[in-house]
């Protein structure tokens, strides 16, 4: 199933993966005080840990489409196009650099 969100601020969608990765390094720490046996521990923070590289691949990502589409635009107004958010197509407004 494909979602497309509205035209997103690209900065709003780097930041989400950013805090996705914050909450997932806080969960990991939190079940680390939980969890009593090591090799739950070790599993729960493997677990979490690649959670949050994955956010942050995606911040990524995301930087590098923008910064794709800002080198081939042409025009003086935003331009809207569509980056991959965890496999989904997100329509991104790009707004371009003032000349």
């Amino acid at each position: 199933m494909s979602m497309i969100f509205a035209a997103t601020d690209p900065e709003t969608l780097k930041n989400l993966a950013l805090g996705g990765s914050v909450v997932s390094i806080v969960i990991a720490l939190v079940l680390m005080k939980v969890v009593s046996s090591i090799v739950g521990k070790v599993i729960s923070a493997a677990v979490f840990v690649a959670i949050a590289l994955a956010g942050y691949s995606q911040r990524a990502e995301i930087t590098d489409c923008v910064d794709k589409v800002k080198a081939q635009a042409t025009t003086t107004a935003s331009v809207d196009t569509t980056c991959t958010f965890f496999g989904q197509g997100v329509t991104i407004k790009v707004p371009l650099p003032a000349k």
